[in-house]
């Protein structure tokens, strides 16, 4: 990912390397990558801290339904549920996300965040939906090699 394409990506996803690998359409689905350092872990840099396990889990989630909704609402989370199933560390990341329903304002949704192969949370969100004006932020920002299955 180049830092042209980073240019609108908020700080903390750009230092966590984050992008978006791919939209599936037909599943309402959406896989994407964060490579966190460090900086997002304690006991020595070893262990991420769960603020940013959940940033990751929710960014997912936004990022997903953002692009279901052809980027005409902005995501705002009402509440997000995590479960912390094994500690992870400060390497490659592979959030999933899945809609579970969008509704006229309110949209419910899930992830899973993974490290090789190892499952280490799930969330679940309900996420209010406002107006949004910008088209294809994500393709413009972070999905510049978005794979998009119709």
């Amino acid at each position: 990912m180049t830092k042209e394409s980073n240019k609108n990506l908020p700080a903390y996803l750009e230092k966590m390397n984050a992008e978006v690998l791919e939209l599936n359409l037909k599943t309402e689905s959406l896989k994407m990558s964060f490579n966190p350092d460090e900086f997002f872990c304690h006991s020595d840099g070893t262990i991420l801290q769960g603020g940013f396990v959940t940033t990751m889990l929710d960014a997912s989630m936004a990022f997903l339904v953002m692009q279901l909704l052809d980027f005409k609402k902005v995501p705002l989370s009402i509440d997000i549920n995590v479960n912390f199933l094994s500690s992870g560390g400060p390497k490659f990341t592979i959030a999933e996300a899945k809609v579970v329903k969008i509704g006229k304002s309110i949209a419910f949704s899930s992830a899973e965040l993974f490290q090789d192969d190892v499952l280490i949370a799930t969330a679940s969100s309900s996420i209010k939906l406002k107006d949004f004006v910008s088209k294809n932020w994500i393709s413009n920002t972070i999905g510049k090699n978005i794979k998009i299955i119709k």
